[in-house]
């Protein structure tokens, strides 16, 4: 009986070390993948046409705020650090990547831990109207993926709230603002063949504090929905000479109900 238990125990410990080795492998797989692309997204760069028209009062003082006059760059690195609830009952760890241009460009790596060995990661990009998330379970084996014309409108629309961390972004020349009141204005980027549009709401201290979107897809079932989306800011703070925001949620809107699916801090932001 001792030797069967012996036995049994040998085996279990084996497999941890080989189920660790798995993990370990897919996360390095994963993160050269991210560094090869993330390489390519940087060295490839290219020059932003800025808007000729005169921008609305609240986006140039957000601009003029972020303190972009004095901080250029020809491409953003930045880091979250959070928590993803893919449904209420569960929530993971999260750890984002994202690089960003003066134009409709995206790289994301997004690193999910389930629980002390089992990790999903995701590779999201946009360029030229085209979007793709691939994702992955250890980091290697497919799990599922997104890539036709709804999910590139979604993309384009996140890509323009994540401008509010991107703030050259806000001058590309085929954004169109159209000014709702004193605090919301509505952005439209056209980019190829497709538009996505987004609400800057902006606070008293002209600061932006929200952004509103119809033009999200939410996935469910590996099918996607379009579900109103929100994105609600709780705090800035100085990155690399950037005033940026920190703390974030992100938000889906159904019933008129807020479903709260992602919290996030921004840990790093460098410009390349």
């Amino acid at each position: 009986m001792i030797s069967l238990i012996k036995k049994l125990l040998t085996v279990f410990i084996v497999l941890i070390i080989l189920n660790v080795g798995f993990v370990w492998y897919g996360q390095a797989n994963f993160e050269a993948t991210i560094k090869s692309l993330g390489k390519a997204f940087v060295e490839n760069n290219v020059t932003s046409s800025l808007v000729t028209q005169k921008l609305p009062i609240p986006i140039k003082q957000y601009i003029d705020k972020a303190n972009l006059s004095q901080n250029s760059y020809k491409a953003l690195a930045i880091q979250f650090d959070g928590e993803y609830s893919p449904k209420p009952s569960k929530s993971m760890k999260m750890h984002t990547l994202a690089l960003l241009r003066p134009t409709p460009d995206m790289l994301l790596g997004i690193r999910l831990d389930s629980n002390l060995i089992v990790t999903f990661n995701a590779i999201e990009t946009y360029h030229k109207g085209q979007a793709n998330m691939q994702m992955l379970l250890f980091g290697i084996i497919p799990t599922g993926e997104f890539n036709d014309e709804k999910f590139a409108r979604s993309e384009l629309a996140r890509l323009l709230a994540y401008s509010i961390f991107n703030p050259v972004l806000l001058k590309y020349e085929n954004i169109k603002y159209e000014p709702l009141d004193a605090t919301h204005t509505k952005a439209t980027i056209t980019d190829g063949k497709i538009d996505a549009s987004v609400i800057f709401v902006s606070g008293k201290s002209g600061k932006i504090i929200e952004v509103q979107s119809s033009d999200r897809f939410r996935p469910i079932k590996k099918k996607l929905q379009k579900t109103a989306w929100k994105m609600k800011v709780i705090s800035y703070d100085k990155f690399d000479g950037l005033n940026l925001p920190k703390e974030v949620e992100e938000i889906w809107v159904e019933d008129n109900k807020n479903i709260i699916y992602s919290k996030y801090s921004l840990t790093s932001a460098k410009r390349l």
